[in-house]
């Protein structure tokens, strides 16, 4: 029997997972290009992977809160290790289509899983403090893997698909030693709050909805930037070093929301920060829409890093608090955001083919002011509520 690592080694496997699957994205999406692929394409084949991850998340999720975490975590990222050695060998565009999706199986199967793991296997720690060092783990794999994947693709095309499949094989290797004891949490739901100011469960379920609703919106625009974005550096003959410099801007500015909404609970129960991140977020498309400089644009995704920040923190942690479902919770997580991702690529690639490459951020600019007034209908309901906290 395997001896068991130390507890925060449990983050880790969040930080290879994402270095290896941005790696992979960077990979297929200029691949694909490379391929022929066009905007409409590379947005059908994105949403086609998404799709599958969103309602593979609501199964699998659920499954988790009745059989093993650790099993379901070390199967899928086994299964994603050998799906990208096989895709260098993708030489025809039909071929890549085919095997991109199994991408967003696998992924479903890991992450509501290891989410719910996160938020049982704590010991004393603070749910707060365990959402951060999982937030910044798997963050701190994009930033790195946006950054390097670009120098690695420019290597060769095949070399971030390698990257990918060894860092979710050593993914596999530590969760295979980690313990698979389920731990008391209770304590760390108490100690989230001062005495006699714990919020009833139905403002936390109430702040659930509105901050899913927010992330929702944060990763449908995130979705473009993932998948319709690279379309537009190619385009313009722009190195994909460039774009991995741009996607490590926003990872960056993610990564020190993280930490700051780890430190404190101030924002706890309180729509003001989101609705500043959201704010900014609109300014980061507008100025994508409005210029051609990528400087620019390095500023504007800085502003949008604080947006994803603030809503994917605020929604997990939502999801992990006070519930005994875990893994139902981290599914739906899960689930919508990748639901906004959907929408975004198909709806993006739409826009970009048919009517011009910058169109797609003017879309995500309007869709997140669109978004506030829905918010705001949820919040309303539960001012009294909220106010006394």
């Amino acid at each position: 029997m395997p001896m068991p690592l130390k507890k925060d080694a449990i983050y880790f496997p969040a930080f290879l997972m994402d270095l290896g699957t941005s790696s992979a994205i960077l990979g297929v999406t200029f691949l694909a290009s490379k391929l022929g692929a066009s905007s409409l394409t590379i947005g059908v084949m994105a949403s086609i992977n998404t799709i599958l991850y969103v309602f593979s998340c609501q199964i699998f999720g659920r499954l988790s809160d009745s059989i093993s975490r650790k099993r379901l975590t070390q199967i899928a990222s086994l299964l994603f290790s050998i799906l990208y050695l096989f895709i260098p060998f993708c030489k025809r565009l039909e071929y890549l289509i085919i095997f991109f999706p199994f991408t967003g199986i696998f992924l479903s199967a890991y992450w509501p899983a290891f989410e719910a793991w996160i938020g049982e296997f704590g010991g004393k720690r603070p749910l707060i403090r365990r959402v951060m060092m999982f937030n910044l783990s798997w963050t701190a794999g994009l930033m790195i893997g946006y950054a390097g994947g670009g120098f690695v693709y420019s290597l060769h095309t095949s070399a971030p698909f390698y990257f990918a499949s060894i860092a979710a094989m050593l993914t596999c290797i530590i969760i295979t030693f980690q313990p698979m004891k389920k731990e008391e949490f209770e304590y760390n739901v108490r100690a989230e709050t001062k005495p006699n100011l714990e919020p009833d469960i139905s403002l936390t379920i109430r702040f659930l909805y509105l901050s899913r609703v927010a992330n929702f919106i944060g990763w449908l625009t995130l979705g473009v930037m993932r998948y319709i974005f690279p379309k537009l550096i190619y385009e313009l003959n722009i190195s994909p070093r460039i774009y991995g410099l741009l996607m490590l801007c926003q990872a960056g500015s993610q990564f020190f929301m993280f930490f700051i909404l780890g430190l404190t609970n101030k924002w706890h129960y309180r729509f003001l920060p989101i609705l500043i991140t959201q704010i900014l977020a609109f300014f980061c498309f507008a100025i994508i829409w409005f210029s051609p400089y990528p400087l620019l644009w390095a500023f504007a995704l800085i502003l949008f890093g604080f947006n994803t920040g603030m809503t994917y923190f605020s929604s997990m942690y939502y999801s992990l608090y006070g519930h005994l479902d875990l893994g139902g919770k981290t599914g739906w997580h899960e689930s919508i955001i990748h639901s906004g991702v959907f929408f975004s690529t198909l709806i993006g690639g739409f826009l970009a083919k048919y009517v011009n490459l910058k169109a797609p951020y003017l879309f995500c600019a309007i869709i997140i002011i669109l978004g506030i007034p829905f918010q705001l209908l949820i919040l309303n309901k539960q001012v009294k509520q909220t106010k006394k906290l």
